[in-house]
């Protein structure tokens, strides 16, 4: 007879482990929505344009102050074109690029729990020292058995980034004004999307699947490491 339990408990060890595939699809529809929202902000703004205000300085004089306003800001105070179709964008990006990164770190250590339960391993992720990523990479190398990812530096350098966004405002120097070699590296690297703003990356559109591509190259060593420990198809009894 057939028994679903007890061809579900032999499945192969990778299918107990949390996909990660899953994740990196709900991400790309995340970028996606969050450009789509982007364009259509920064297109009502070209269309609508601020409301121009005129404030008489002297009438004899015809002498006006010109304010424009728009959301809230005023020209007075801000760049409007600046604010509206560069600086705001890249916030909305780099607020994407802080959740799809926490959504993998996060997916990473779930990963590796999945294996020590299921592989019935002495070493816990938490017995390793470190947080996030490294510890993660950590443990792939030394539990799992991946070889050393040549993807690894660049996640080492967007996890540098993550940490600009998250702690410094997206500056690539540090708070005595020292530049920071690997975010100058990157955005070397992926000069078109990542952007020069005073000390500020400004995250331009496609960067957020950029750097979304950068740390899928890297889950594919992960995934190759996982396959390794494949077990026999438990199906083969069934399929005669």
């Amino acid at each position: 007879m057939f028994n679903l339990e007890k061809v579900l408990a032999m499945l192969p060890s990778q299918f107990s482990h949390y996909d990660i595939s899953l994740t990196f699809e709900i991400i790309a529809s995340l970028n996606a929505q969050a450009d789509a929202s982007i364009e259509a902000n920064v297109n009502q703004y070209r269309k609508e344009g601020p409301e121009v205000e005129e404030h008489e300085i002297s009438a004899e004089d015809n002498a006006y102050h010109i304010v424009e306003y728009y959301m809230g800001l005023d020209s007075g105070s801000v760049d409007l074109d600046d604010m509206f179709t560069s600086y705001y964008p890249s916030v909305i990006r780099r607020s994407v690029f802080l959740t799809l990164y926490g959504m993998l770190e996060h997916d990473y250590e779930k990963l590796c729990n999945g294996f020590a339960r299921v592989h019935k391993a002495p070493v816990k992720l938490t017995d390793l020292k470190g947080s996030g990523f490294e510890r993660c990479d950590l443990y792939a190398k030394k539990i799992i058995g991946m070889p050393t990812s040549s993807h690894y530096a660049m996640v080492k350098k967007v996890t540098m980034l993550r940490n600009a966004c998250a702690h410094n405002d997206a500056r690539f120097v540090t708070n005595d004004g020292q530049p920071i070699s690997a975010l100058e590296e990157l955005m070397h690297i992926h000069n078109e999307v990542l952007v020069r703003d005073g000390q500020q990356v400004n995250f331009k559109a496609g960067s957020l699947q950029r750097m979304t591509r950068e740390l899928k190259k890297y889950f594919n060593d992960v995934e190759t490491a996982l396959r390794a420990h494949q077990t026999p198809n438990p199906f083969t009894a069934f399929q005669n």
